[in-house]
């Protein structure tokens, strides 16, 4: 009886843990580019410009994912201002531009590193 009102309480705890974690927040950020495939290039360029002006990044802009304990990532919770996760959005947003527009050669691709 003693054991299961310790353990009940921390599983509670840890199930509504994911819902709302830092690398579930993060991951959502990485987006597909193919439904900019259909947008012509002049107007996926615009757009990107008008996203990479209003959140102050650069146009090689990347989601970013924090690397977290092992096994920790569903725990850590989200702690970020809603203009920080704009701005990590608005990178998903800007790589995946970036890669429709490289596939359709509108643009060319960015040398590796």
């Amino acid at each position: 009886m003693r054991a299961s009102l310790i353990v009940l309480p921390l599983c509670l705890f840890l199930a509504s843990c994911g819902s709302d974690s830092l690398v579930g927040h993060q991951e959502r950020n990485i987006m597909s580019s193919l439904p900019y495939d259909s947008t012509p290039c002049n107007t996926l360029l615009a757009k990107r410009q008008s996203l990479m002006s209003r959140y102050y990044l650069d146009e090689n802009a990347k989601p970013v994912v924090s690397a977290t304990p092992l096994g920790l990532g569903p725990v850590v919770p989200d702690t970020r201002s809603k203009a920080q996760q704009a701005v990590e959005q608005a990178r998903g947003e800007i790589d995946a531009m970036n890669r429709s527009m490289v596939r359709r050669k509108c643009i060319p691709a960015s040398p590796k590193a």
